[in-house]
């Protein structure tokens, strides 16, 4: 499909398959996005990819992914999801790497995109949360699936920046890299600029805001106690809750395929992740949907509505 065909597809009524392919253990937002896909009568949620990342909570990369992993399962216990008919898959272990000349890297995860882009007749969409290494060694082990696939990936900063790298696009930089530089149909939502309404950066939620849109019952109830507060008594919050305000980042990738009328997108050349970490620019370079701005009330709505539903 075409960029303009890929957004005439987001705007009509028929139920998508998704891939969400996630950091699960990274942050919070991780579990309000796949809570999402899972009440959202929009998506029709095939499959999870865990994500590696290392942040701190983990020892590194690939435990980053294993507890992606585990968590997944706990969030699709929560919300009643766990009867097998959504697998979940574990993702890469490592980074690309000089060391390995950049080759593609093989996992359960990059498989499964494989498997079911080949298998569908009609358009995938991959919602890319966290690093982009499970998708980039899709597309490369197999670039036949670029034509049945689309890629929403939650990377880099607006591109007002002249800094590039943001969270998701550092985990795996060079995995970026050849993402953004592979003709592959991309959706790029970026994180930060220097207008905070612009970018996933407005997706910003205080802590009673969260507690009075949630509702009161298990799976709602852990999304309201399990999680926020957990980050609310992070040590430069404690007696501070008033002041407690978090970007629930993820829900973006769902939102897109839920409430595309939220967004405003335009096609753009492909920016360059330079290996300087900032932008570069070329405009005879292939082009993606780059997402401008969002309108985060709408989006939030939706997320609540959703979860609510499960």
């Amino acid at each position: 499909m075409t960029l303009e065909q890929i957004l005439d597809d987001l705007k009509t009524d028929r139920i998508k398959k998704c891939i969400l392919d996630s950091d699960m253990y990274n942050e919070m937002d991780d579990q309000y996005a796949l809570a999402y896909c899972l009440g959202c009568d929009k998506i029709n949620l095939l499959s999870v990819n865990a994500a590696p990342f290392d942040n701190g909570r983990t020892k590194d990369f690939e435990s980053g992914m294993v507890a992606s992993y585990g968590e997944t399962f706990r969030v699709l216990e929560v919300c009643h999801k766990n009867d097998g008919t959504i697998p979940v898959y574990e993702g890469s272990r490592v980074r690309y790497t000089p060391d390995n000349n950049y080759a593609p890297i093989d996992s359960p995860a990059a498989r499964n995109i494989i498997k079911t882009v080949k298998e569908s007749d009609e358009i995938i969409y991959v919602l890319t949360t966290g690093c982009c290494s499970n998708v980039t060694s899709a597309c490369l082990m197999d670039p036949s699936i670029t034509d049945n696939m689309c890629v929403i990936w939650l990377g880099g900063h607006l591109l007002e920046n002249d800094n590039c790298k943001e969270f998701n696009l550092i985990q795996d930089y060079a995995a970026g890299q050849l993402l953004i530089n592979n003709d592959i149909p991309l959706i790029l939502l970026p994180a930060c600029g220097p207008d905070s309404t612009k970018g996933t950066q407005a997706l910003r939620c205080g802590f009673d805001e969260l507690c009075k849109l949630v509702g009161d019952e298990n799976p709602q109830k852990f999304f309201r106690e399990a999680f926020p507060m957990e980050f609310v008594h992070e040590e430069h919050m404690q007696d501070k809750l008033a002041e407690w305000r978090r970007v629930i980042w993820d829900i973006a990738a769902p939102g897109v395929i839920s409430v595309p009328h939220a967004y405003t997108f335009s096609i753009v050349p492909a920016p360059i992740f330079g290996d300087d970490g900032k932008y570069g620019f070329d405009k005879t370079r292939h082009k993606i949907i780059y997402m401008e701005r969002l309108d985060k009330d709408i989006v939030f709505a939706d997320t609540w509505a959703s979860i609510n539903s499960l």
